[in-house]
This record gives C-alpha cells, structure tokens and sequence, in this order.
C-alpha cells in the first residue's frame, strides 16, 4: 500500500481533470439528493469517499438500494442495484460530459431507476447543463488518483481529530464546493442568516464547527484548509489560531492555512491537527461550547489473556 501522501496541487496542470471529475462527482450527488429521505443539513447528499474513489453509499431506494461510485483506476462510473445488478461506463480519459451523462441516464434507466434530476450544476462558475456539456472532456488517471490518495490522507487526519468528539460528527464530501469536510455539530438549534435563500435555510439551522479541504478553482487557485464556527461567535477572529501560517480571512468570515505551506513543514498530519484543535477550542472559548461535555473517553485496550 502507498503510504501517506502529501503530494503538490498545482490548478493550472490538473483544473481540466477537476471540472470534468466535479461535473461526474455532481451527477452523483444528485443522484442522492433525487432518492434519499432528507437529513438535517443536507447530509443526504454528500458523498463519501471509498478505497478507490467516490461513493453515494447505499440510497434506499422503493425497498431496496443502489449505489453510484467512480473508481478513479478503472476510470468509470458504476450504477449497482441490490438485487446484484450493475451497470458500468467509462468516464476518460476523454470522454465528454455530455456523453457521459448520457451513459449515466441510460444505466438508471437499465436498471428501472427513476430518479428526477436537475443537470445544471450547482455552485460553480460553468452552469452548462450536463447534457449540452461537450467542452468539459478531461480525466488524466494520474491526476484523479493523486487527488483522491490527498483526500484519503486528509480524511484519516480529519477521521482522527473527531475520534475524541462525543457529539454528532462525520465526514463528507461536498460534491458542489468540491470540498472535504469535517463537521462537529453543538447540539444547539441555530438560526440562519437573514436572507438565506433556500439551500442555506435548511443548511444553517444548527450550530456546528465546519474544517475541511478545498483544491480551488479559476477565481482562486491555490488549495488551502479551512474552518469556521457558525453561529458566528463575536470577536473569534481575535483566537489565537495555530501554526502560524493560519489567519483569519474577514471577506469570507473563515480561518484559512495554505495547503502549499503544510506540504512543505516537517510534520503535515500535526499541523492540521493543530489548526483544527485551535478553532475546537475556539468554539469553546468564544462560541460557549461545553468541551468537557463533548469529551470522548475511549475505550481501554482490551487486555488479552
């Protein structure tokens, strides 16, 4: 097995490989966000990563469930159903969109699942519908995999720092932002922000810690870390925030740390932990988080006689 990755993100050499991976991610998402009972927060409809790529996880579906992945070394999508069948489609290395999500359709539609799904993608810039999309046409197989090798790694990062969380907690994977996330909810009803339009009403109506990852895009290229605590506390921006390359970024109300420079310090999986526990103990110092009620104590390892 390869061992922990950090490797270099540089947009420019892969952003044709990310819009046409995000465009499969968000047919996968909507997928789930088509099929699944709603959850607080949206949660039906992140996706998950697995061993060899994305994953709605199991969407009950009329008594029984299906699936959709894309494996990042085959290269294809998959559609299973849990009566034991399947349909599979490449999706590169050059393939557009657009044939792709008529492959995607056809599979649903093979297996009798009926699915009502808005092929306009969601927060980004290109709103192209998937159908007419033909300039998206992009998958180098190096650059997906080395994407999703840097998510596994973040999320047993992410997977760790939870661990000693006694609360409402996971991780996902926001096809729309195209963003790992690590989320720990207070427990506390919240309420959104005035003129929250219909996604954020129903997205911000708990009080939570949100910290994940984020590969950029055109309008900022650069990957970075990110947290915020929302119900804004007052005068959080004053926390003290480690290491010391995290800062306080006022336009988007979030602290930020600079994907490049944990690459380059000489313990990564420390730095993250470290930023990630200083905004926790910023819920708690500026947001009135109970931390001792949220301790998790974990089990003792179990003595083997």
């Amino acid at each position: 097995m390869a061992q922990p990755d950090w490797p270099a993100l540089p947009y420019g050499e892969w952003a044709p490989t990310k819009k046409t991976l995000q465009m499969c991610t968000q047919m996968l998402g909507k997928a789930r966000l088509a099929l699944a009972p709603p959850q607080p927060e949206w949660l039906h409809t992140c996706l998950y990563l697995d061993s060899r790529g994305f994953t709605t996880g199991l969407i009950p579906y009329l008594g029984s469930g299906l699936s959709i992945d894309i494996d990042v070394y085959d290269v294809a999508m998959r559609v299973r159903a849990s009566d034991g069948c399947a349909e599979s489609f490449a999706i590169g290395p050059n393939r557009t969109v657009a044939d792709i999500w008529a492959d995607f359709s056809r599979s649903l539609e093979t297996l009798g699942i009926e699915a009502d799904i808005w092929e306009k993608p969601q927060e980004v810039a290109d709103t192209t519908p998937f159908s007419e999309n033909t300039h998206d046409r992009t998958i180098v197989p190096e650059q997906a995999q080395r994407f999703h090798r840097l998510l596994v790694t973040v999320q047993s990062t992410f997977d760790e720092f939870r661990s000693g969380f006694f609360g409402r907690t996971g991780v996902q994977f926001w096809w729309g932002a195209f963003d790992l996330a690590v989320l720990l909810f207070s427990g506390e009803p919240a309420e959104p922000r005035p003129g929250s339009n219909y996604i954020m009403r129903y997205d911000l109506d708990a009080g939570f810690m949100n910290a994940g990852f984020w590969p950029g895009d055109d309008s900022a290229p650069a990957p970075v870390f990110y947290a915020y605590i929302y119900p804004q506390p007052a005068s959080c921006e004053l926390a003290p925030v480690a290491p010391e390359s995290a800062a306080w970024v006022e336009r988007m109300g979030e602290w930020m740390l600079p994907y490049e420079w944990v690459t380059n310090c000489p313990d990564p999986r420390g730095a993250i932990l470290a930023f990630l526990g200083s905004i926790y103990q910023a819920a708690g110092e500026y947001g009135g988080w109970d931390l001792d009620r949220f301790t998790y104590v974990k089990p003792a390892p179990v003595e083997r006689g």
